[in-house]
């Protein structure tokens, strides 16, 4: 690729560059590729066609991909996006993109918020659904009471509640799911005024159980001074989820399966505003400081200590220093792709698929 063409148009990101012979698709679409600020119309109501979205993904030229609760196939606007990083990274092409990072990460908390129904004052940015659930529990005062779960919750993050129970006395009450599934009736021997915590997946990794009765374990949890958390990695982006009609307390999820985030390393933790800071402490220090002595200032202001710090509130009390920003961006389109497509949609076309299938 020559840097010159490269220069003059984006639009010149070509096949050879991308590995994708669907990018001249582009021009079909009468779409600015350095102005990606809106989706094609067939993405959208009486225009939705499913046809064209399979256009999209490029990996369905050459596969029926069935896969996509591991992970998910990037779109072609994606796959772009952090395309156009790596060349600006490997060879400082293009427009400073500094000042779009900083909007990407931003927009990125937005669209997630709107895409659970919740405030992007709820949303910190996580390396991954394990990493924001252990996040959770270092957070919590769990001393002298108990956590409540399913077999069907994936084992990685079971074993942190294990790690626990062995290590910080953590009782762990874990519910035998005999038939596959589970129900807020299973759930109610196991909870008592000492559980601080039920912890469940939307959808489970094992056989893809959706639990139907959220609302109904957060009622059950609450009314006995406990939290939901629910793990939706499995979930989000392919059915709809509104954790303030589903009573979710905490939720986490990567961006690599339904969300089409691409590659792991990141994704997103809900956490109710009025837990912040307080039923849920930050365990990660983020921040910076500022030193009130020369050589530091000529100007030094005898009021403030030497060294001046203010404490980081909000959900950015959960992170640590920048996030993965190839899977900000990635998340940014991806998240405005799955929107305007709509998640009703996308469950309405998968259960047609399952359906041809069974």
């Amino acid at each position: 690729m020559e840097r010159k063409g490269f220069l003059k148009s984006l639009a010149g990101v070509g096949a050879s560059t991308l590995g994708l012979s669907t990018l001249s698709s582009f021009s079909s679409y009468n779409f600015d590729l350095g102005k990606i600020e809106k989706f094609p119309e067939h993405l959208k109501g009486d225009s939705l066609d499913w046809d064209k979205v399979r256009l999209d993904f490029p990996r369905q030229k050459n596969e029926i991909y069935m896969d996509n609760a591991s992970t998910h196939p990037t779109n072609i606007y994606t796959a772009w996006a952090v395309h156009r990083i790596t060349e600006w990274t490997k060879d400082d092409v293009g427009e400073p993109w500094w000042p779009w990072w900083a909007k990407s990460r931003d927009e990125g908390k937005k669209l997630f918020a709107e895409l659970i129904n919740a405030d992007p004052s709820e949303i910190a940015h996580a390396r991954s659904t394990v990493t924001a659930e252990s996040n959770m529990l270092n957070g919590m005062d769990l001393k002298g009471g108990n956590v409540v779960m399913t077999d069907l919750h994936y084992t990685e993050s079971i074993y942190g509640y294990k790690f626990r129970e062995k290590n910080d006395g953590l009782e762990l009450r874990m519910i035998k799911c005999k038939d596959w599934r589970f129900s807020v009736h299973d759930f109610a021997p196991f909870v008592d005024k000492k559980t601080k915590l039920i912890a469940i997946t939307l959808v489970s990794n094992v056989n893809g159980f959706i639990a139907r009765d959220v609302k109904a374990i957060s009622d059950l949890a609450h009314a006995n001074g406990a939290i939901l958390y629910v793990d939706f990695i499995q979930g989000v982006g392919a059915v709809p989820v509104d954790v303030k009609a589903m009573g979710i307390d905490v939720a986490a999820c990567s961006t690599f399966k339904w969300l089409m985030g691409g590659g792991k390393g990141f994704g997103f933790m809900y956490i109710r505003k009025d837990l912040q800071g307080t039923v849920i402490k930050p365990t990660l220090s983020s921040g910076g400081v500022s030193f009130n002595y020369p050589p530091w200032t000529d100007h030094p202001d005898p009021t403030k200590p030497d060294i001046i710090w203010h404490e980081v509130t909000g959900p950015r009390m959960y992170e640590v220093s920048y996030p993965n920003y190839e899977g900000v961006i990635a998340a940014h389109y991806s998240l405005k792709y799955i929107l305007d497509l709509g998640v009703e949609n996308i469950q309405k076309h998968n259960r047609l698929l399952t359906d041809r299938l069974l």
